[in-house]
This record gives C-alpha cells, structure tokens and sequence, in this order.
C-alpha cells in the first residue's frame, strides 16, 4: 500500500512538473477514476494554496533520511528509475515525498470528510431526449410524448420519429407557388435537461445539447445547405458536394463533408468551433475568416469579434455526445452554467471568488450529480448546499 501510495506521489509530482509520458499519464488517469476520493485529493493537491504550502513546508523535509526511506521501500526497476530522475535534485525530491505523505494522511481519514447534505435532492436529476418543434405553419409539436405516425408527413417531408431521433428522410418533396420550389422551415428547440438528435434530408446529423434550436430547410432546394444554431450542437455533416453553411452568433462556418462541434450560447462570452475531422472555414461578422484543421479550435470572443485558434484534445469538447462531461482546469462558474443546463438546476455563489476556483473532473452525463457534489466538498475549498433545484456554493 505504502509503495502504491509513493508511486502515485511520483506521477502527480511528475505531473506537476510536465515529466509524465503518456503511459505514466494514463496509469494517473485511471487512478484519478478509481474513485471520488481519489480525485477529489487530485484536485487538493494541485490548488495554488497546497503549492504554496509546498514551498514553505520543502525546507521542512530530511530529504537525505527521505530519500533512503524511498529507497528502501521501493523494489522494482521501473519505479526505481522513475524515482532516480525525479529526485536528481532535492528540490524535485520535496514534492513528491510530500505528495506521498498526504496521500498516506488521505488514507488514513478517509471517511472523515464532511458529506454534502442534499434536501429533496431527487429533484436534481440528469436531462433526457425531449424537445420541440416547430412547424412552418407554427405548429408546435412535443417529441418527446407524440407517436411515430404523428409526424409522417409534414410541409412535404417524410420523416421517422423515436425517442431520441428526428429523421428527415430522403425522397421528402419540395412546396411548391408558381412552379418554384418554396423554402419551408422547421425549427427544433431543446429545453433545460433535454437533448435530441435530428437527421436531416441530405443526411447530415446534428446532435443538439440542452437550451439550444436549430432553424433548417425542409427539404435544402438551392445550391448551399444552410442552417441557423443558437446554442450547442455536434454535426456530422454529408458531402455531396453542395457547402454546408451554419450561421450562429458572431460567426458562420462552412464545409462539404466534415465533423466538428459548434457552441454559441447567448450568455456565454466566447463562442467555439471545435473540428473533430475534415476541415472547416470559419467566417467572423467583421468578415475575417480562416480555415480549421482537425483538433483545432477556434474561439471567437462575444465583445470585440476577434478569433484565436489553438490545438485541442477534441474528446473533452465532444465527449457530451458520448454521454460525458469532461472539464481540464476550468473555472467553476463555467462548469457549473454547463451543469445547469444539463440538470435544469440553479446556482448561487456566496462570494465572488468561489466562481474563480478551477476544477477538473469526467461525469456520466446519465448519472446523479451528487458524487461532483461530494468531491467539490472534499477538496475543502467549497461547502455545498442543496434544496431541490437550488444549489448553493460557499466558502
């Protein structure tokens, strides 16, 4: 247990130090998801304050007595090495011995921390596929209660409803006034706690997350498949050589045949084009643009229209369509606006600073929100109160 203990000291220290390989970094990850515990203690360790407190307390440490005490419990040639590199110098020894020794203290109160007291905390509960639509006429229909024959044929499309999936099937015909094809629109809007996934005529599929609506043409009958987003959305876009065109807040992206994620909530004060694969140009308001290579991000600021485009790990962006929630060192204002409209919850802060606090963590996007709620208590930075939908988060 103890060189268990040391051996995941020395990964969080290498961590911490940007000395992982990817093996090393794998074996921490599934560490971090072995338990609550576990990344609750994960997230401590990586708070300013803790590093703070490193530095005061490496003065502290016997770090020769440590250092044969390290030696002398751990056996095998891998860790052996791993602990001669990092500890080369005794400053890189500290940390990870100190690591350790939270780790063993950790063990040792488990148990000891305060839970999170939840009243009628059935009532938070995950979304669910549900949402709207719209109809050119202003019908409005409720997917998630109507039956399959009720949508058979609407404004000349054929479509196939299930509990989750709108298909606009191929074949559906065009109105038409005067001998033209006439533009008919339908709108699909999903509430708090709710996604729903849509197919549309030309084939393309677009998965849409909690408080957003997609405005699209049924069936496309010009040149370019345009459609209009407020919210998020993930495409998988067809090719069949016609572009493919979403307007959304501040910007328009554009494609032929090509996979990526699209955010553009109204409160948020960025907006972010994700590119899974393909490629993709991105067009501002202002009228700059540029164009998207896979993992690549582009992310437009709500205030001033400027853009900027790094590298991504795509997954912790996509991964809501899989069933996750991932966050990386994100504030927990963001984390939680997120969370709120997943889980048709509320949230208040007593103090400004609580929004500021970073956290990283991975959910099942199905499960109960409770064990966030319980790990944000054990890192001893936040103190959650809970009366149905109301969640309150305190110093």
């Amino acid at each position: 247990m103890i060189q268990r203990d040391f051996y995941i000291a020395s990964l969080i220290a290498g961590y911490l130090s940007g000395q992982l390989t990817s093996e090393e970094i794998a074996r921490l990850e599934a560490w971090r998801k072995e338990s609550a515990e576990h990344e609750a203690l994960f997230q401590k360790l990586l708070s300013k304050e803790r590093l703070a407190r490193y530095k005061e307390e490496k003065n502290l440490v016997d770090t020769e007595r440590g250092w044969q005490e390290v030696q002398r419990k751990v056996r095998r040639k891998r860790m052996r090495y791993l602990v001669v590199k990092m500890f080369a110098r005794v400053a890189m020894f500290a940390l990870p011995l100190l690591v350790g020794f939270l780790l063993y203290q950790h063990g040792e109160n488990t148990g000891k921390h305060h839970v999170v007291q939840m009243t009628d905390a059935e009532a938070i509960s995950p979304g669910e596929a549900k949402a709207l639509l719209t109809l050119d006429n202003g019908k409005v229909i409720k997917l998630s209660s109507c039956g399959a024959d009720t949508l058979k044929q609407q404004d000349g499309a054929y479509i196939a409803l299930d509990s989750a999936t709108l298909n606009y099937r191929a074949g559906s015909a065009s109105l038409h006034r005067n001998g033209r094809p006439q533009p008919v629109y339908h709108r699909i809007d999903i509430p708090h706690g709710g996604e729903y996934k849509l197919v549309l005529a030309d084939g393309t599929s677009v998965h849409l997350n909690a408080m957003s609506s997609l405005r699209y043409p049924v069936p496309f009958v010009a040149d370019c498949r345009e459609v209009e987003l407020e919210g998020e959305g993930y495409f998988e876009v067809a090719k069949n050589g016609v572009p493919f065109v979403v307007k959304t807040r501040g910007m328009r992206v554009e494609v032929l045949g090509t996979t990526f994620n699209l955010s553009a909530y109204p409160d948020d004060d960025a907006y972010q084009a994700t590119l899974v694969n393909g490629s993709v140009k991105v067009v501002a308001d202002n009228g700059e643009s540029l164009l998207l290579k896979p993992s690549q991000q582009v992310t437009l600021d709500a205030d001033n229209g400027e853009m900027e485009v790094r590298m991504v790990d795509t997954s912790f962006y996509t991964s809501w369509v899989q069933g996750k929630i991932n966050f990386k060192d994100q504030r927990l204002e963001d984390i939680m606006e997120t969370l709120s409209r997943w889980y048709d919850m509320e949230v208040s802060y007593d103090s400004p600073g609580i929004r500021d606090l970073r956290f990283g963590c991975s959910l099942d996007r199905h499960e109960s929100i409770e064990p966030l709620l319980q790990l944000l208590e054990k890192t001893e930075k936040v103190s959650v109160k809970v009366n149905g939908k109301y969640i309150e988060l305190c110093n």
